[in-house]
């Protein structure tokens, strides 16, 4: 491949397009219809989820536009998390950091679709924490035009470390 053949590409990251108000009331119905209705379902989890209230950064796997130079990261507010699984939601729109014609506001509906791989850093970027992959297993939608996503893990990112 000579030099004229390789292509720059931007990392875009992506931050919702809401008050952080508005993430911890959508939560926070999410957390009240949990205890709710947590007694009268049948839940098939294999591990115990416990409330994790941060931002990650996910990032598909695959880029949502074929043939971009764009890397795409967005960051997402956290709900529960378990050994083998993160829940987190998803608001209606995300703003990207540096708003261009490049670089459109994206819906959530479209950006976090089921069979979907990922990546998640479940801290800051330049932190020290574990960059994991896995597959969204389940979207709903769910308060205010949120959607609630749970992913599975496929890898816990700890080969050669």
């Amino acid at each position: 491949m000579s030099q004229t053949d390789q292509t720059d590409i931007v990392e875009v990251h992506y931050e919702p397009d809401c008050p952080p108000e508005q993430i911890e009331h959508v939560l926070a119905a999410l957390d009240r219809w949990s205890r709710r209705t947590g007694k009268h379902v049948t839940h098939q989890r294999v591990s115990d989820r416990h409330a994790y209230r941060t931002t990650v950064i996910v990032q598909p796997g695959e880029s949502l536009t074929p043939n971009s130079t764009l890397r795409q990261f967005f960051h997402v507010p956290t709900r529960n998390v378990s050994k083998t699984g993160l829940g987190f939601v998803v608001p209606p729109i995300f703003m990207p950091k540096m708003l261009s014609d490049a670089t459109p506001l994206i819906r959530g509906e479209s950006a976090f679709k089921v069979g979907m791989k990922i990546n998640v850093t479940l801290g800051p970027p330049t932190g020290m924490m574990p960059t994991l992959c896995g597959e969204i297993v389940r979207v709903r939608p769910v308060h205010l035009g949120f959607m609630e996503v749970g992913v599975r893990f496929l890898d816990r990112g700890l080969e050669g470390s």
